[in-house]
């Protein structure tokens, strides 16, 4: 049930570039894309890419008011997660910073997973326009907060990993 226990969040859901843990796969642990959750909502969110629901296409909320539902944003209607406004641009950073860091590999995951969403949202190594386009709405509209500067130091001074999302 929600509420329940705590869960590992990848944010850009991990098969899309097929989930392995592995060397060639860094984007599983990369720490600019994993989020704290709630595990009944993680699972929830199921492999759904994150968009804007259409309020009257909504099939679950949960108790914090995010939701699950046919995307309400002209270009998609198929099912999407819709973060709360506190995190749509946290989400959506972490979005950019994927296609940014992960450029060389990105083609070869919508290849490889031809039947996942990701096709929804990404054509060659490139956001879909009406995908780009919601994403930098969600990042002006929810600008970089003192947490998210925080973490991102922590990531860079005080792991393994030592980048940024820029």
């Amino acid at each position: 049930a929600e509420g329940d226990c705590y869960s590992r969040e990848h944010c850009f859901p991990k098969s899309w570039w097929g989930g392995a843990d592995n060397v060639s796969n860094p984007q599983y642990t990369d720490l600019h894309h994993l989020f704290p959750s709630d595990q009944y909502v993680n699972n929830k969110k199921n492999n759904y890419p994150i968009g804007k629901v259409n309020p009257s296409a909504v099939s679950w909320t949960s108790t914090n008011g995010s939701k699950i539902g046919n995307c309400g944003v002209t270009g998609y209607t198929g099912f999407v997660f819709e973060p709360i406004d506190e995190y749509k641009g946290d989400f959506a950073r972490a979005y950019l910073y994927i296609i940014t860091r992960y450029k060389d590999q990105v083609s070869s995951w919508v290849t490889a997973n031809s039947t996942t969403q990701i096709n929804d949202i990404i054509t060659g190594t490139q956001y879909k326009s009406w995908y780009l386009n919601m994403l930098i709405d969600w990042s002006n509209n929810d600008p970089v907060s003192a947490k998210e500067i925080a973490r991102n130091d922590a990531i860079y001074y005080q792991t393994p990993q030592h980048n940024r999302n820029p």
